[in-house]
């Protein structure tokens, strides 16, 4: 059964469950749904939820609630949305990528040719993934409303005719038949697909509307940067992301280990702490940590225990949780409460900030003594080449 409908992607997952609430449980992520179980050993299907009309949403902007750095959100042809939190915002992205791409393998007509489209009525060369990114802008793109059809309220429409004034008003078309053409693409390559179906399990129609007919992007970014999920690659290039990040965990792991030690980590979304391996490196510095349950596990079974690893010279000490400043905590320790003279803020560029504590004052003096150099030696570096530079150009002007 598992060969017909073979495993693209596993992991756990937060799911929002009820107001304010979060479950965390194993998805699994089929070929037509996304299944949801209880353990990883998947003996109790939780829920099941097919991906036919449905559509990504990621980042969640706009929640004040949701982690908006590790939530993604998916709406169902019946108007439900579904809340979602990765353990990352690279976790997010990865998930939302395959989510995204079976969205749009189900959109896609298995009759739509895989070569390139030719669009030579186009005022300009038509990246197809350039004009979705456009589109998709949230102040410049394509303005997206909220529409109640059939007793349903459809977030983040757009009329067929929004879509193809949008594209005369910025000359990417010069027609508005050229216009309805690049509509028709859109639909075809399953990236935009019709959200007023009665039932949403009839599939798309396969002619673009240029009328009040309501459509939405299969994966909408609503985030600064787009990602590489709403690009029109297919599952090669998830292979290709996958592999590259293996690769550069790999070097980073390459690294001479300096100490490994248990600490005590601070919870992404529950309040607690739970034990944790950590190791460290250098040359490249690296940090990595592990939960002491899995490393049992695995080692039972003579595994390899990989963790989550991060490039120290991508992140800094602070002095508290929500600090974005970067300080030698051995200088800024007076004032501190005891609990916080145990405590180590990592702070990650762009990202979240990992807590660890120390069982005592000694092993936090000694841990932050090792990480401080190890995470200053980029910018140390870079300041090095900065001031050399600056020499050079002083040398040659009183030359």
């Amino acid at each position: 059964m598992e060969n017909d409908n073979p495993c693209l992607k596993s992991g756990f997952l937060y799911k929002k469950i009820l107001d304010k609430k979060w479950k965390i449980c194993w998805f699994v992520l089929l070929e037509d749904k996304l299944t949801c179980h209880d353990k990883k050993d998947k003996s109790l299907l939780l829920d099941t939820i097919p991906l036919q009309g449905a559509s990504v949403v990621c980042p969640c902007l706009h929640e004040p609630e949701i982690n908006t750095d590790c939530a993604f959100k998916l709406q169902t042809p019946g108007g439900e949305e579904l809340y979602f939190q990765g353990a990352d915002s690279q976790d997010r992205d990865q998930w939302a990528h395959g989510i995204g791409a079976v969205i749009r393998s189900l959109s896609t007509s298995s009759q739509v040719s895989k070569n390139p489209v030719q669009f030579k009525h186009f005022r300009v060369t038509a990246n197809v993934s350039e004009v979705l990114g456009a589109i998709q802008d949230e102040d410049a793109g394509v303005a997206l409303t909220n529409q109640v059809r059939n007793g349903i309220v459809h977030k983040n429409c757009f009329q067929g005719s929004d879509l193809v004034e949008w594209l005369l008003r910025w000359s990417i078309v010069r027609k508005r038949e050229d216009g309805q053409a690049m509509g028709q693409t859109l639909l075809l390559l399953g990236h935009i697909q019709e959200v007023d179906l009665e039932d949403g399990t009839a599939g798309v129609s396969w002619k673009f509307s240029d009328g009040d007919k309501l459509y939405r992007f299969t994966s909408l970014n609503l985030g600064v940067k787009r990602n590489s999920y709403f690009d029109s690659s297919d599952s090669d290039s998830t292979i290709s992301d996958d592999g590259e990040q293996k690769n550069v965990q790999e070097k980073l792991r390459k690294g001479r280990m300096i100490k490994c030690c248990f600490l005590l980590k601070k919870k992404s979304l529950r309040k607690g702490w739970r034990v944790v391996r950590v190791c460290t490196r250098e040359n490249p510095s690296s940090l990595e940590y592990a939960a002491v349950k899995s490393i049992l596990a695995k080692e039972r079974l003579s595994e390899a225990v990989p963790g989550k690893i991060w490039n120290l010279n991508c992140c800094f000490l602070t002095s508290s949780s929500r600090g974005n400043t970067a300080i030698n905590p051995l200088h800024d320790i007076k004032g501190q409460t005891s609990a916080h003279k145990k405590r180590v803020y990592l702070k990650v560029r762009g990202k979240k900030c990992l807590v660890f504590q120390a069982k005592d004052e000694e092993e936090w003096y000694e841990l932050i003594s090792l990480l401080f150099p190890l995470c200053s030696a980029g910018t140390v570096a870079a300041k090095a080449e900065s001031d050399q530079a600056e020499n050079e150009m002083k040398d040659e002007t009183s030359a």
